[in-house]
């Protein structure tokens, strides 16, 4: 089974924190790193993203056909996606223990939603579609 793990922040609520908490809750690069190497040795770490802080973002509309790319934020709102991991795990229950590993769950809710459908499906999908119309 396959997770978008979503990790969500807000920068108020980290302002509460020193450098030195923050460091400590994390558990330091080394042990962030040694949760990553095991996780990606057992395989259940597919891939990690992380994403720039609001404010670089931009969004493309279509209006009237015509595509119109904007940079100014998308939403009014203190939270915001900071990154993303994808797992394979034999069970949800594994993937909540996963979950439950980052750093920022001690004090920010984190996101786990299973995927129905990932890159491997979705190319198989399109070859038998375009297969399909050829006969």
């Amino acid at each position: 089974m396959k997770f978008l793990l979503l990790i969500h922040n807000n920068a108020e609520a980290l302002k509460q924190f020193t450098e030195h908490q923050l460091f400590e809750m994390s558990g330091g690069p080394a042990g962030i790193a040694a949760t990553a190497r095991e996780l990606l040795t057992s395989g259940e770490l597919v891939s990690v993203l992380r994403l720039n802080d609001p404010g670089e973002e931009k969004d493309v509309q279509l209006v009237a056909g015509t595509p119109v790319i904007s940079d100014r934020p998308l939403l009014e709102t203190k939270e915001f996606l900071a990154g993303a991991m994808i797992l394979n795990c034999a069970s949800v229950e594994r993937a909540l223990e996963i979950a439950a590993l980052i750093p920022l769950a001690e004090f920010r809710r984190v996101e786990l939603r299973e995927i129905n459908q990932d890159h491997d499906e979705f190319v198989a999908q399109l070859a038998f579609i375009e297969g399909a119309g050829e006969a």
